[in-house]
Order: C-alpha cells, then sequence, then structure tokens
C-alpha cells in the first residue's frame, strides 16, 4: 500500500501510468505474462508465452479507510482480501500472474498481486515489482515508450538456463514428488481460497534490531556450536514456539516446521542472484509440540532450523544436491501424519519496503494469503532500522494469547 503526498483524485491517470509502465516492465519479463500448461503428452508442465498474452490487470476504487488496512494493530483478516485479484485455476493451463491496482481517494493507492509459485518465487515476483517501480519512477510523460527502458543490473532478470544440466535427474524427482501437494496429478492453478471466519484477525509485530539481537545473546547461550543465527533464523523462532503454546496444542502432537531456503547463491546451475523462476527450496524441521512448549523451546528451535540449513550447505558443496532433495521431499512422507504445520512467506532481505512507484516508499506490505491455521509472513521493518515485520492471522482468542507471550519474549 502506498500513500500518496500529492493526494492523487483521478483513478484514469494513476492507471494509465501504471498500467502503460507495466508494459514495459513485463517487456523484461515475458513468461509473467504467459500459462503455465501441461500437456498430456508431456511428463512435466511447461510455461509458455505466445505474442499477444498479457497480464489480467483489475483497477478499482474503493472508500474503505486507508490508514486502518496499512496499520499494525489487530483487525478482521477478511478486511484486505478485496484488495488481491483472483488467479484462475485450470487442469490444463494456469496463468502466472494477475494484479490489482485499488485506489484510496485522496489517501493513496495499493498494488495487489497474486503468482503461481510453480513458475516464481517470491524473490523473483518482487523483482518484477521493484523493476516496474523503478520504470515509473524514472520514466517521465514525455518519454517515448517506443524505446524499450533499461534496468539496472540487480533488476535484469535471468532466463538463461545453459548451465543448467541435470545429469543426475533432479528435475524428475520434482516431478516425482509434485503429487505430494496437490489433491489431483496435473492441477496446475492455485489451492481454492479459504473461507475465513469473522473472528479472524489480522496484526502486525515488530522486531527491532535491539530486540534481534536479544534474541540472539539469549540463544547463543544455548548453543554449544557455531549456528545461522539470523534474523530470518531467530524470528522464525520466537513466532513458531508463541503459536504453539498460544494455541495449547496436545503436547504429543507433531509440528511441521517448513521455511524455503533461496539456492541462488549456492548452486551455479542456476545462473546467479537474479535468476528468473523458483529457486528455491522447502526445508522442514519436524517436532513434537511439547518441545517448542519448553523453558528454551525457542533457542531449540533455532538450533534445530540452524542445523539444517547447515545440512543443506554441506550437501551443495559436496555435489550431493540431488541426494539432497531427495531426503528432503521424501522426508515429508515418512513424517506423515502431521498434527500442524507452520511456516513462513516473504524475507527480510527481499527489501519490498524500498519498492516506490513515483510517490514514496510503500507505507504496508501485507500477505493476504495468510492461513490462520498457522502460516505468516516476514519482512524487513519499514522504519529502516534494521529489525523485521511479522504479519500474522489467527483466532481473536488466540491473538490475543499471542500477543502477550510475543511481547514477554521480547522484553526477558
Amino acid at each position: 500500500m502506498f500513500e500518496s503526498k500529492f493526494r492523487i483524485v483521478n483513478i484514469i491517470l494513476l492507471g494509465s501510468k501504471l498500467l502503460s509502465n507495466m508494459s514495459l516492465t513485463l517487456s523484461h519479463f515475458l513468461p509473467l505474462a504467459g500459462n503455465l500448461v501441461w500437456p498430456h503428452h508431456s511428463p512435466e508442465p511447461l510455461i509458455v508465452y505466445n505474442p499477444g498474452d498479457s497480464v489480467s490487470l483489475t483497477i478499482a476504487k474503493t472508500e474503505a479507510d486507508f490508514h486502518h488496512l496499512s496499520s499494525n494493530h489487530v483487525r478482521k483478516a477478511k478486511e484486505s482480501h478485496f484488495l488481491v485479484p483472483q488467479l484462475p485455476t485450470s487442469d490444463t493451463i494456469a496463468p502466472t500472474m494477475s494484479l490489482q491496482i485499488t485506489l484510496f481517494p485522496k489517501s493513496g493507492f495499493s498494488i495487489g498481486i497474486v503468482t503461481n509459485h510453480v513458475v516464481v518465487d517470491g524473490k523473483t515476483s518482487t523483482m518484477f515489482l521493484k523493476s516496474w517501480a523503478s520504470i515509473c519512477s524514472t520514466l517521465n510523460s514525455t518519454t517515448n515508450n517506443n524505446n524499450l527502458p533499461t534496468l539496472p543490473s540487480e533488476l535484469t532478470p535471468c532466463f538463461d538456463r545453459t548451465a543448467a544440466r541435470d545429469p543426475n535427474g533432479l528435475q524428475r524427482l520434482y516431478v516425482k514428488y509434485f503429487g505430494m501437494f496437490v489433491r489431483q496429478h496435473k492441477i496446475l492453478g492455485l489451492t481454492p481460497k479459504r473461507v475465513i471466519s469473522n473472528d479472524v484477525v489480522y496484526a502486525t509485530f515488530e522486531l527491532t534490531r535491539i530486540d534481534i539481537e536479544k534474541l540472539r545473546r539469549k540463544v547463543a547461550t544455548n548453543s554449544t556450536s557455531t549456528r545461522y543465527l539470523t534474523t530470518f533464523v531467530l524470528t522464525f523462532s520466537l513466532i513458531s514456539t508463541c503459536i504453539v503454546k498460544a494455541e495449547r496444542i496436545e503436547q504429543k502432537s507433531k509440528i511441521a516446521l517448513f521455511f524455503a531456503m533461496d539456492m541462488r547463491p549456492r548452486m551455479g546451475a542456476l545462473g546467479g542472484l537474479n535468476y528468473f523462476g523458483n529457486g528455491v527450496s522447502t526445508l522442514g524441521v519436524f517436532l513434537e509440540a511439547k518441545e517448542l512448549e519448553e523453558e528454551n523451546g525457542m533457542a531449540m528451535v533455532a538450533n534445530k532450523i540452524s542445523d539444517r540449513m547447515m545440512e543443506i550447505e554441506r550437501s551443495v558443496k559436496e555435489n550431493k544436491v540431488v541426494e539432497m532433495v531427495e531426503e528432503i521431499l521424501g522426508g515429508w512422507g515418512r513424517e506423515m501424519p502431521i498434527s500442524k504445520m507452520i511456516g513462513v512467506g516473504g524475507s527480510p532481505r527481499f527489501g519490498v519496503y524500498e519498492i516506490d512507484f513515483g510517490w514514496g516508499n510503500s507505507k504496508k506490505v501485507e500477505m493476504a494469503s495468510m492461513d490462520p491455521n498457522g502460516t505468516f509472513s516476514m519482512t524487513e521493518s519499514r522504519s529502516g532500522n534494521g529489525g523485521v515485520e511479522v504479519g500474522i492471522a489467527l483466532p481473536n482468542d488466540v491473538m490475543n494469547v499471542f500477543s502477550s507471550l510475543f511481547y514477554e519474549e521480547v522484553k526477558e
């Protein structure tokens, strides 16, 4: 969501500028205008772009309270869902991306984006938004749009697959295990949106740099060796333990903590940090609820996640990527049944609050798709203080307990 310093009131002018520059941006990201298809004769899905393909863009206006929706306080989770577009689903074809621009007269505007994660991950979709914003903020109204604007090197997507050799069958493994995560083979669209009840609320919690350092020292005292005690690891550990405690989960219930690890800086075959696509590997840590509820539960979770990440680093260095992926994907099946899954979307490293379309940086970034059953989002802090923001949706009574646990842990 972007707050307008200039009181934009003309949705036609706003939409026209964003739309024309989006078209220019898509010229650098053509697969986003294409579709994901799975022909009957093909063993795997394909990304297909044909000249004339486009992205669905909805332009709307609302009388909703911009400042209410862009604040951190507790509110009904469903209140922001109308800002996000739909992405049509099909068994054989699915669009890659859908967008919605919503104007809040005299206040600002929002951009809602939905992407198909079979095609792109959060880093790629964020790179697209940053590129769109970069073109909007640098091109003026007299620019000849027939000349395709260039992007800075850090925003130029890499489509080169010449280095992506796969002698050991990594692609085969992904296709094999794809069926584990969908209800029916060859369904390419998104899972239907879950109906959110009125008692589910959404809130944003912030950890400052000082808070994170306190958590790091606390966890370090319970670690016997060098660990990856990054902002991401510490925040994930804190939030997951607070969720389990707040929901009062039965102690012997199996909990799966899952998160994505970006393989771009770890695998040269992906072509570098600007690899276009889904370049992450989803990792899981499996525990019993009672382990997270123990006095040093947060430190234990942080150490487990750190160990998992270090295992992946070693596998890549030893050129055992295929064995690593087989172990990761097969592990989910071996751990079933799982009583509760807790996962995170986003990353403090994406820099989403740097996005500026020419009217100032983002005022609020929210992942409206957060599932109240244990998924939360993580971004860098909008204040630029080196902290992190966590967005989470929970039933109201659980949110009250979660909030108390969160602030108690941070204050210690």
